[in-house]
């Protein structure tokens, strides 16, 4: 919401990743904080939490908080069997999307995206007399 322009801090919208790290709720949270904690090499969970808010508080000054794709258009993202188990527990959900390597050891599963005008345009689309057939519909016994 900081780079849509709606707050100035991620701290002035109130469900957002940046306070739950910060001010995480008793139940319910959706992070795990002791595993970020641990994945960004951090013990002391002190020590993890005046680390983020500076390197929120770093991005904000710098303007370096454009937004990055594999965060903000994939379904996952992290290691290699990390990503394929989310596609295994997706399971229908997961067809059509795959797992690709993003950067060394980072791994993303998305979808691919596609054109909305490319869908209905009958020389592009997936919607052409090429893709489809009419159904006989006298061929078919009403009482089957």
């Amino acid at each position: 919401m900081v780079r849509a322009g709606v707050v100035s801090h991620p701290a002035e919208w109130e469900l957002c990743g940046y306070n739950e790290i910060q001010n995480p709720p008793e139940r319910y949270g959706v992070i795990d904080r002791l595993v970020l904690q641990r994945l960004c090499g951090f013990s002391d969970p002190e020590q993890f939490v005046a680390q983020h808010r500076q390197w929120v508080h770093d991005t904000i000054e710098n303007g370096s908080n454009h937004r990055e794709n594999c965060w903000t258009e994939s379904i996952a993202i992290g290691s290699s069997s990390f990503v394929e188990e989310t596609k295994v527990k997706l399971g229908i959900k997961a067809i059509g999307r795959r797992v690709k390597e993003q950067r060394k050891d980072q791994y993303v599963l998305r979808e691919e995206p596609v054109a909305y005008n490319s869908v209905f345009d009958p020389q592009k689309g997936f919607l052409s007399s090429d893709n489809s057939y009419l159904l006989d519909i006298n061929s078919y016994s009403l009482d089957s």
